[in-house]
């Protein structure tokens, strides 16, 4: 009976992987190995599901029943981690690691000789949110809850590095988008949740100068968490869980970080301006009246202009009616797409 609710349970699971989960809420994941054998991360054990049938492989259950597993990765074939911990927010956990495809486990503690860590309590190095494979043989790993931050390993966990961290935050992982990366944090006691993008060349930059400071107002860091800064934050609707937060997170990006090649800002044929604007956008560069326009939020979703006047090469959209917030401009001029994204203050 037990089996056959643990395969009823299965074959409601995507074959993609949630970089968060959810204790009751999203605490089954599935990781594809190859075309037919998965490893599927449940509360608190591991399986292999190969050929149609379930195999359990480890049993991470302990004496406190509110503990479970938080993350699962798979690195590369012969490195996984696997992060156990309370269902409560900023508890301590255990990270456990497996060079044997998950036959055993040992308890891995490298990340708390974390360099730059001298300014942070004890229990921030003792509560892992999340660990993130980047690239190659760099991992991220966000930690603990309001005074939050994060970690960062080139050497596959051997050795860490704090890149920074803040108080009044809640950080969890971080997405790419061609030459900018996204951080996202999830909701505390005092703040909710919220999303940041900036330039790749920032990324593990130093933080001595207090440039990743939330608090500051001349940082990378915009100050999501203490104002509402819809032009610097992407904000979610309230009341999402973090499974439904990292999906909105996820798709907000999937709808904005179209393929390299639709746009090239320094060729594009239409000079598109004032950017932020408030009431209109001017468009000059070409016979516009013969090219279609289109306006659409960051979910794809279509926005049509309140009114468009023509004059030679120039035309005036009226956007006064759109809320604030951040909209993609696009057209096509001999075949080829091109998309803008303006800011409506």
């Amino acid at each position: 009976m037990k089996r056959l609710l643990i395969l009823c349970i299965l074959l409601l699971i995507q074959d993609i992987i949630q970089a968060q989960r959810e204790y009751a809420i999203c605490d089954s994941t599935t990781y594809m190995l190859n075309s037919d054998t998965s490893i599927i991360a449940g509360r608190r054990h591991l399986y292999v599901w190969a050929n149609n049938v379930l195999s359990p492989l480890y049993d991470f259950t302990n004496a406190d029943t509110n503990d479970y597993i938080r993350d699962f990765d798979i690195v590369k074939s012969d490195l996984w981690y696997t992060v156990v911990g309370s269902r409560y927010i900023g508890a301590p956990t255990t990270l456990y690691k497996s060079t044997n495809r998950g036959m055993s486990w040992i308890p891995d503690t490298n990340h708390w000789n974390a360099s730059n860590t001298q300014w942070v309590s004890p229990q921030f190095l003792k509560s892992i949110n999340n660990l993130q494979h980047l690239n190659g043989d760099t991992l991220m790993m966000f930690m603990h809850y309001y005074e939050s931050g994060i970690l960062y390993s080139t050497d596959l966990g051997q050795t860490w590095t704090k890149w920074f961290d803040n108080l009044i935050s809640h950080y969890q992982g971080m997405f790419k988008c061609h030459n900018r990366y996204y951080i996202y944090g999830y909701e505390g006691d005092a703040f909710r949740l919220w999303m940041f993008g900036f330039d790749q060349s920032l990324l593990f930059t130093s933080d001595s100068a207090g440039k990743w400071n939330s608090a500051s107002n001349n940082g990378y860091h915009p100050r999501c968490s203490l104002q509402n800064d819809t032009l610097n934050c992407i904000y979610p609707p309230p009341n999402v869980s973090r499974c439904g937060s990292y999906q909105f997170f996820k798709s907000y990006l999937d709808a904005n970080c179209w393929p390299l090649g639709m746009e090239d800002i320094e060729t594009q044929p239409i000079n598109v301006f004032p950017n932020p604007a408030n009431q209109q956008l001017i468009l000059q560069g070409r016979d516009l009246e013969k090219i279609p326009i289109h306006i659409c939020d960051l979910f794809g979703n279509p926005r049509p202009a309140s009114e468009i006047s023509y004059s030679g090469a120039s035309a005036m959209i009226g956007i006064g009616h759109l809320k604030k917030g951040i909209y993609i401009l696009s057209y096509f001029i001999e075949g080829r797409q091109y998309r803008t994204k303006f800011v409506k203050e």
